[in-house]
């Protein structure tokens, strides 16, 4: 025998149809018994209750590989055969070749020695989504990493390593056990550690690439010469990237020969680095196959123009001045990242690395100059910096949402207790009473707690409407029209107050739902109208500016102002009256609030007794389309 339909509504039909996830109860063999509107949307399950069960109804998929599950595999089978929930499972289903996720919340329900389950479940797809899309990025990014020659290690200001990366673990001068979270002067002698912690040091003030050589003293590499480049990758944590390559070979080539003239051509020409000898002057006196691929100019081309004419405006001036210190000796080389402009017309953005060659007499000849093109990663960088972006706004949206759910549990359970139990209790005195007057006296009460939660009832709804809102218009907003508006709606009590209202509009227009704006400006306005002394005239100031992190809007009031150290936790709560004497029903700032947040932004108060209050209302403008990434 089954749980019957009545016995599983937990809650009323009103509010199961208005929340944000999809409702279903089921009985103890998993056939579908109830199910609200929203998970008839998720599920495209047919408008009436069917016999159908869940499990054998919808076809769900693995988030992890995407495998199929079999109807025995899901949740809530699991639910119903081991009498145990499942919380916060994430599966998918597949429509149209796309695939639609959810996390599911599966409870069971035990009555009268029977069993159902209560399914929640709400729409993950987009967090999900952006989840695969970050972890594909990383996947390649250690792919990227792993297919280096040298080896890399991230090691602190302190000299303790950190991290490690490379293609060939044979080349580590210890096991990563051996080496990890402990410092260079724990694992090289002086002579090596002290001047290898120095170039930390440096790399980071100076925050540029440096390197030194050194021959290694370890039985494993005896007499090898090692070439250490210190790079900057993370200031605010004092973190560098320290490559180490093996340079025994060119050591030995230097010391049989400074200067092989054949090997350095074929370093020259055969480079996968754009590489050119330029003058003093600033003018190309040879370049090799991959500048000329990279820039897009022949060799004839690039000799007859300065390095000046095909640079950024932007960059030159950084570039001269090192190149000037260059040639001075005031220091060995440098590297910078600059645009070249591009024979067909585009910037390519390029790290170059230059140095001078000096005579006998310490005279500068001419410069070495090696071209890198990062343009795609200088591009890859920019859209990691703005996925980064969207995620933290996911979280805070996601974080503002489960606050926003727990405040409105608490309203529930709060402002409809009283209400109810005030209902219930008149309805049990009625019952066991005789008297006609008693009667009629409890009726009257209780018309008046069912007036008040009709009332609390109305209210939440309207709530309920800005939460399960997602068809917002955005549009451009007119700050100033805007106002003439809603000022037009109190122009009477305005006149009536001899009030003076002052506006400045330094952002003039805002990307934002028009319904919404001229909701918040109304009720900030009302109350900057309402809670005033009567031997004082209003005044009224609103302003608008911009802040980094978006549009600041102001109102502020010479009113009867609000004491924060005893209000200010409750100041945007539901139905919170702090004013006596006033019709108010203390929904206006909650309402605005919820507005406010629900689209990402924020709304703060500084006040003091009698002197007033200033509100501010952060907005978070939706962009029109996503920017281009301009290299």
């Amino acid at each position: 025998m089954h749980l019957q339909r009545d016995s599983l509504s937990m809650l009323s039909d009103q509010t199961v149809n208005t929340r944000l996830e999809g409702l279903i109860t089921t009985t103890d063999d998993g056939t579908i018994l109830l199910f609200n509107k929203r998970a008839q949307e998720l599920l495209d399950l047919e408008s009436t209750a069917n016999t159908n069960k869940l499990h054998e109804l919808i076809t769900f998929y693995t988030a992890d590989d995407l495998s199929e599950l079999s109807p025995t595999e899901t949740p809530f089978f699991s639910a119903l055969s081991k009498n145990q929930n499942q919380n916060e499972i994430i599966l998918g289903r597949k429509k149209d070749q796309e695939f639609r996720w959810y996390q599911f919340n599966v409870h069971l329900i035990i009555e009268d020695n029977k069993k159902g389950l209560l399914i929640s479940f709400i729409d993950v797809s987009k967090l999900v989504n952006k989840n695969r899309v970050l972890e594909d990025k990383q996947h390649q990014l250690q792919l990227l990493v792993a297919s280096l020659n040298d080896l890399v290690f991230e090691v602190t200001d302190t000299g303790v390593f950190k991290n490690y990366w490379t293609n060939n673990p044979d080349l580590l001068f210890y096991t990563p056990e051996e080496f990890l979270n402990k410092s260079l002067t724990e694992l090289f002698p002086p002579d090596l550690a002290v001047p290898a912690l120095q170039l930390i040091q440096n790399s980071l003030k100076l925050d540029r690439e440096l390197k030194m050589d050194f021959q290694s003293n370890l039985k494993e590499h005896k007499d090898k010469w090692y070439r250490l480049q210190i790079k900057p990758i993370h200031r605010a944590l004092n973190r560098v990237a320290l490559v180490i390559s093996d340079i025994t070979k060119q050591v030995e080539s230097n010391e049989k020969s400074k200067f092989n003239e054949h090997k350095f051509n074929q370093a020259f020409y055969l480079s996968g680095l754009g590489i050119s000898l330029t003058s003093l002057e600033g003018y190309c006196i040879e370049s090799n196959n991959m500048l000329t691929k990279i820039l897009g100019y022949s060799h004839e081309e690039m000799s007859t123009t300065k390095f000046t004419d095909r640079t950024h405006p932007d960059d030159i001036d950084k570039d001269v001045e090192l190149r000037e210190k260059l040639v001075r000796g005031e220091i060995e080389a440098f590297t910078l990242q600059k645009r070249y402009l591009h024979k067909l017309g585009h910037f390519v953005w390029c790290s170059v690395t230059v140095a001078a060659v000096f005579d006998n007499a310490n005279t500068a000849q001419f410069l070495i100059v090696q071209v890198q093109d990062i343009s795609e990663s200088k591009k890859n960088i920019e859209i990691l910096k703005r996925q980064k972006i969207e995620s933290d706004l996911v979280k805070i949206d996601l974080e503002t949402k489960i606050r926003q759910l727990e405040e409105f549990a608490n309203i529930l359970a709060h402002d409809l207790k009283g209400p109810l139990s005030n209902i219930q209790m008149l309805i049990d005195e009625i019952k066991v009473t005789d008297d006609e007057k008693i009667k009629a006296d409890f009726m009257n009460l209780l018309h008046i707690s069912s007036d008040n939660l009709n009332e609390t009832l109305h209210d939440l709804g309207g709530i309920l409407d800005i939460k399960s809102n997602n068809s917002l218009i955005y549009e451009q907003c007119n700050f100033l029209d805007v106002f003439k508006k809603v000022q037009q709606q109190f122009m009477e009590e305005i006149q009536q107050k001899n009030a003076t209202i002052s506006i400045e509009f330094n952002v003039k227009d805002i990307y934002y739902p028009k319904i919404y704006l001229e909701s918040i400006l109304s009720n900030l306005l009302s109350n900057a109208l309402r809670f005033t002394a009567t031997d004082k005239a209003p005044r009224i100031e609103i302003h608008t500016h911009l802040e980094q992190e978006g549009t600041l809007l102001t109102v502020k009031d010479n009113g009867l102002g609000i004491n924060l150290p005893k209000y200010k936790s409750e100041l945007f709560m539901f139905k919170k009256v702090f004013h006596r004497g006033f019709e108010t029903k203390g929904v206006g700032l909650f309402l605005i609030r919820y507005q406010i947040e629900s689209l990402g932004g924020k709304i703060d108060v500084q006040s003091k007794i009698d002197s007033g209050s200033t509100f501010y209302v952060k907005f978070l403008e939706k962009a029109y389309k996503d920017p281009l990434i301009q290299l």
